[in-house]
């Protein structure tokens, strides 16, 4: 079984212009960044900001490889405001399983000063879905299994 970060080289998605430039130069996209959470209101008078996560997946112009996950927040009275974390330890994993468990280990710090989870049960799908078409396994065989 492949790596994430052997499929998203696999994938040969560095075509046509760049997705983005960061410090560390020109990436794309091996897909389109997968919803793992949202939560909070609806961003609209007294009500919490709306707050959506992704997984972005990148492979930069230089060979290198990141797993980032963008925490996105939007409210009316402040706009839009984004927070990328690199996490490339779930460039390591070989299931998707694995990459659950590497995402619900991940947080940021909150308004509050406590700690938003970046992952959310609830779109094991989405998750499951796009890393399986790279190419992903859903899991490993169950310890029983003869």
């Amino acid at each position: 079984m492949k790596t994430l970060k052997e499929l998203i080289v696999a994938a040969k998605c560095r075509k046509g212009k760049a997705v983005g430039i960061t410090k560390k130069g020109a990436f794309w996209l091996v897909c389109e960044p997968v919803f793992i959470r949202s939560f909070g209101g609806d961003g609209v008078g007294q009500n919490g900001s709306d707050c959506r996560n992704y997984l972005q997946l990148r492979h930069f112009r230089s060979g290198d490889v990141a797993a980032v996950v963008k925490f996105s927040s939007w409210h009316q009275n402040s706009g839009t405001e984004n927070t990328f974390q690199r996490e490339d330890s779930i460039l390591e994993c070989i299931d998707v399983e694995a990459v659950i468990a590497a995402l619900k280990g991940i947080s940021e710090n909150d308004y509050f000063g406590g700690r938003c989870s970046a992952y959310g049960d609830n779109f094991e799908q989405n998750l499951t879905d796009e890393l399986t078409r790279l190419g992903m396994n859903e899991s490993e065989k169950s310890p029983d299994e003869e």
